[in-house]
């Protein structure tokens, strides 16, 4: 019959045969067919409730704020240039003396040279300068300035007929001699006085004994392991010493201004109107030769340390020698060996420029993943000596923000410090690296 259903159930015994047209529906689990009436054959659309897409929004809205209200790391600076420079060829030979010990150090650089071994050795007069530095520690003095003005004592006194006979470098106190801080201090370091170095001990400590336990307390904080002092003069042959170590001394105080200012006096001028005293450092004013202390006892023989500067290309270095224990009569042996040092070392010196001026050498990075270049102010020059390689770095602590062409931090080489100027303005993290940046 044309139109009509054929069911198991009407009779026929067979299964049902949609009529033409028809399309199958599953209906309580048995597949049933129907006429096609054209509404079902689409699945209805998932709607999203309008409270579960606000709730999206605020989501998303809440990782925008967090991600832009989190703290943004602190720009650092990279290097772009290679991280060290090596001179060529072969390490220079200095004219380092056969007997005693020397050395002879460059800041910034290190050691050129150096002989004779570690043994310690009596320092004599040379331990004024550990004297001087530790004094300046507790009574630092101003650029000129005089300083206090104290009384010597009767004690300082009563011990000079003892000096005199031993035929100590003294200076001469009288009782009742005033003497002001600076005064004191150039009468240690140009003239070598005896008496005036257990002046300031006592002035500073009370007794030697308490001031001799600053200067190893010194020692030891500035790595002078192979230095004993027992007294503040150097005239006491336990006061024992190596080159190396005296180096070391010797760069630590010429960085006191006041220290620096005594030493590079070539005589001493008394209050009173007396005679100028020569300063026993006969180098200062030649070969660049700053400043320096002399030292001879018949036990220690000759010492002389020494602090020399020299402009190689547009770098200013600064040279620190130490000579101990040489075999003559006076300290001269000793500055005589520290003049042939000083030549020699300046002449090795040398620079070679690794940039322009304008040439990018180094890089802001905001930490997020943006950088900005960094250019070199003036020309990079890298001073050192043949067979040296020399460290380049950078040094300072950009802002997050800055116009272009200011300057934000240092190229260093060696000695050498050079300006580094933002090629573009700095701008801090970009709004899609804040949103982005992960962890």
């Amino acid at each position: 019959m044309s139109g009509q259903w054929s069911t198991p159930w009407a009779g026929g015994g067979q299964a049902a045969v949609p009529p033409r047209g028809a399309e199958p529906r599953e209906y309580g689990g048995y597949d049933e067919y129907g006429p096609h009436d054209g509404h079902d054959d689409e699945p209805r659309r998932r709607r999203w409730p309008l409270f579960a897409v606000l709730a999206a929004v605020l989501v998303l809205v809440g990782v925008v704020a967090a991600q832009l209200l989190r703290p943004v790391p602190a720009p650092t600076l990279e290097l772009a240039l290679p991280a060290s420079h090596t001179f060529a060829g072969g390490a220079p030979v200095l004219p380092l003396p056969a007997d005693g010990q020397a050395a002879v150090y460059v800041e910034g650089l290190g050691t050129m040279g150096s002989s004779g071994g570690t043994a310690p050795t009596p320092t004599a007069s040379v331990a004024k300068v550990m004297t001087a530095y530790v004094y300046l520690q507790e009574h630092p003095l101003a650029t000129g300035e005089a300083g206090p003005v104290k009384t010597v004592s009767q004690q300082g006194v009563a011990e000079m007929p003892g000096r005199r006979q031993r035929g100590e470098s003294l200076l001469g106190i009288t009782a009742g001699l005033r003497l002001s801080e600076r005064k004191a201090l150039e009468a240690l370091l140009m003239i070598s006085a005896n008496d005036v170095a257990h002046e300031l001990a006592r002035w500073d400590a009370g007794t030697d004994e308490a001031f001799v336990a600053k200067m190893n307390a010194a020692a030891r904080r500035l790595g002078m392991t192979s230095t004993t002092y027992t007294d503040p003069s150097g005239y006491d042959a336990g006061t024992v010493s190596t080159a190396a170590d005296q180096v070391k001394l010797l760069s630590a105080a010429m960085r006191v201004p006041a220290f620096a200012e005594v030493v590079a006096n070539r005589a001493y001028v008394p209050d009173d109107g007396g005679p100028a005293r020569p300063s026993g450092n006969l180098l200062i004013g030649r070969y660049g030769v700053v400043g320096g202390k002399t030292g001879y006892t018949d036990k220690a023989g000759g010492n002389y340390v020494f602090a020399a500067r020299k402009r190689v290309g547009a770098v200013t270095t600064t040279i620190i020698g130490a000579v101990m224990g040489q075999h003559s009569p006076s300290a001269v042996g000793a500055i005589q060996v520290g003049q042939r040092l000083v030549a020699a070392a300046e002449t090795a010196l040398t620079a070679e420029r690794v940039a322009k001026a304008g040439d990018t050498v180094a890089r802001v990075d905001d930490g997020l993943g943006g950088t900005t270049p960094l250019r070199a102010a003036s020309s990079v020059t890298v001073v050192g000596w043949r067979g040296l390689t020399v460290r380049l770095g950078v040094a300072g602590d950009p802002p997050r923000t800055a116009a272009a062409g200011r300057s934000v931090g240092t190229l260093t080489a060696g000695p050498g410090r050079f300006a580094l100027t933002t090629a573009d303005a700095l701008t801090g993290p970009s709004l899609p690296h804040r949103l982005l940046r992960l962890g």
